[in-house]
């Protein structure tokens, strides 16, 4: 964020600092690709755009003059969306980046944060249609974050939110500490419980290191990113058809990560936030029936207190995992 030593209302010198950024929230950008032979791809945006440079005098002095309206910077958005032909969105958001700092030398830095909310294309009489598809009410989002700054190499950052990831078995959690206030029981081996419903809405998000301009440009990111998706699915639910067992939701995303810097040499850190969904089996017998871990009642992990576990993994200076 761009800082400075400000002035008061009066002119005079002030030993407060002053920190300014400002930008369009939650513009929503829906672009048709139309391809040759008349088959249709739509690209389903949401856009957050910060600015950073020299405009502390409408904070100071109440001038706008250094001030692009944020009215401005969301017709740029639709602007640069009709304007480029990308593939993904990190191609758009570095289009719509330099596009603001080549017009406007006062800008230092453009940051975005780009959510792309996937439509599946329809498959009628076993052929993909040409321009029908659906989605979810909530389908999970894959997310893009530059910073791009006027001169240096911009920071990428690629992921997914809001992917709700289940194993209704081949799970537990055992070994912890046990004092006067615990009452959870251990899920596993030995134990009464031999395993769990294991339950996240998975938010992780990868940072992208590039040896040169060249190689960054060169990069298909489309393509990569649903490589990084398969590869955290995957490792999340082991082999077909049987999987593999999860002794604790902190072990299976380090399996995770460390699987994605394995597989991905571009990417140089991984951050993998899993917060529980918990399912708690209904006890049955109060009622003399039996349950055998197959009916359950589910919560909600935004209304409900619940586990959070988060995860960073990068590599060790020079280090190819």
């Amino acid at each position: 964020m761009a800082s400075s030593t400000g002035g008061n209302a009066n002119g005079g010198a002030s030993a407060f600092a002053l920190g300014t950024s400002y930008g369009k929230q939650a513009v929503p950008v829906f672009k048709v690709r139309k391809q040759a032979g008349g088959q249709h791809s739509v690209v389903d945006l949401s856009l957050q755009i910060m600015l950073e440079g020299q405009f502390e005098d409408s904070w100071l002095r109440g001038e706008n003059h250094q001030i692009l309206p944020t009215e401005t910077q969301k017709n740029t958005c639709y602007a640069l969306a009709l304007q480029t032909d990308f593939n993904h969105p990190v191609v758009y958001g570095l289009s719509l980046a330099h596009s603001i700092l080549s017009r406007h030398p006062h800008i230092n830095v453009v940051d975005l944060n780009i959510e792309e909310r996937p439509w599946e294309r329809l498959i009628v009489g076993g052929q993909p249609h040409h321009h029908c598809f659906s989605k979810p009410r909530d389908p999970h989002k894959m997310t893009v974050s530059l910073r791009v700054p006027r001169s240096g190499r911009p920071e990428i950052s690629c992921g997914v939110k809001d992917l709700c990831l289940m194993k209704t078995t081949q799970s537990g959690f055992s070994g912890f500490i046990q004092d006067e206030y615990t009452n959870l029981q251990p899920v596993g081996a030995g134990s009464s419980n031999p395993d769990r419903i294991m339950c996240t809405e998975l938010e992780a998000f990868w940072n992208y290191t590039f040896a040169s301009d060249a190689e960054m440009r060169a990069h298909d990111f489309g393509q990569s990113a649903a490589s990084v998706l398969t590869t955290l699915l995957e490792s999340w639910a082991g082999p077909a058809p049987s999987g593999i067992f999860s002794k604790s939701v902190q072990e299976t995303a380090y399996r995770m990560g460390t699987e994605v810097l394995r597989m991905h040499n571009s990417v140089d850190t991984i951050t993998i936030i899993t917060p529980n969904i918990h399912h708690y089996r209904w006890d049955a017998e109060q009622f003399g029936l039996s349950n055998a871990n197959v009916v359950f009642q589910s919560t909600d992990c935004h209304t409900t207190a619940s586990g959070r576990i988060q995860t960073v993994i990068s590599r060790a200076p020079r280090s190819r995992l």
